[in-house]
């Protein structure tokens, strides 16, 4: 958004658009509100400092956010990935995907099994 004399506030926020592809994505999902919940921290980020989330290797402007598994009461909220793409001149982020992070294993505790080293 311009400021008074045509340039950038270094305070503005930033544009969050939905590109087609993301509209897509939801398409895969039921229940589209529990994604909205999880998202709206993320949301929150990409209006204020969209540079703060880390970029993908070798993909240029294009960068990640990643929420966390828990619980709301008794209802899971599953983990996403969402991704999206930066334009820093118009100061625009397009949302491009959102989806279900895989689960990581590697949090779990070992078993005994495992340290065999063969």
């Amino acid at each position: 958004m311009p400021g008074a004399l045509g340039g950038h506030n270094h305070n503005e926020g930033w544009q969050v658009v939905e590109d087609d592809s993301f509209e897509l994505s939801l398409a895969q999902f039921r229940d589209t509100k529990a994604i909205d919940s999880a998202l709206g921290p993320i949301e929150l980020g990409l209006n204020r400092n969209p540079l703060g989330f880390p970029e993908v290797p070798g993909f240029p402007n294009i960068r990640l956010a990643k929420t966390k598994l828990h619980f709301l009461g008794a209802e899971i909220i599953p983990s996403y990935r969402l991704w999206f793409r930066l334009d820093e001149v118009t100061k625009t982020v397009h949302k491009l995907f959102v989806e279900l992070t895989p689960p990581d294993l590697s949090g779990f505790p070992d078993d005994e099994d495992d340290d065999i080293p063969f």
